[in-house]
């Protein structure tokens, strides 16, 4: 295989890690986030700093008070050297949750620092630093989906993308 296609195949998986974290966070999927860091690995929020294994029971647990979440990424740009990496990750989350009973949307913008490292064919997060560039709050002034309609988004197992290979298949 040449260098060039390697390159590609590893800059792909590289760049998978962030879209599986992201997915992870917004359905609540602590098995798959488990699989984007290094067990040894590292993460600094801000608001949390610590190992991979506590940041993962941290996020589940301050994610959970929240009524949904979802994230973007893009600008992902990966330098390569040999078995590691690092990379900046652009990112936007959309947040909802409530304040006072009252619920806020919140869009936060900013970028994820990575190091990466491969290990046996596999890459992972070895640290990531996440950097708030810019957010913003208001209260919701729409409701969400109705939640009894099967296409409304859902935190959980019991979202559709869990049941993606079932899809069309009439019972």
């Amino acid at each position: 295989m040449n260098d060039k296609l390697q390159q590609l195949m590893d800059k792909q998986a590289i760049m998978e890690l962030s879209y599986r974290y992201s997915r992870a966070c917004d359905r609540m999927d602590r098995e798959m986030l488990t699989t984007v860091y290094w067990p040894d690995g590292t993460d600094d929020h801000g608001i949390f700093k610590g190992d991979a294994p506590a940041y993962v029971d941290w996020v589940m647990e301050f994610l959970s008070g929240w009524i949904s979440t979802h994230h973007d990424n893009s600008n992902i740009l990966i330098d390569l050297d040999g078995d590691t990496a690092s990379g900046e990750v652009h990112w936007v989350g959309y947040y909802r949750y409530e304040v006072d009973g009252v619920q806020q949307d919140h869009v936060a913008v900013g970028r994820y620092i990575d190091r990466y490292e491969r290990r046996e064919g596999e890459w992972r997060i070895k640290h990531r630093t996440c950097v708030s560039d810019w957010s913003r709050i208001e209260p919701a002034n729409l409701p969400l989906p109705d939640a009894a309609n099967p296409l409304t988004g859902r935190r959980g197992g019991d979202d559709l993308v869990y049941q993606r290979d079932t899809i069309g298949i009439v019972t």
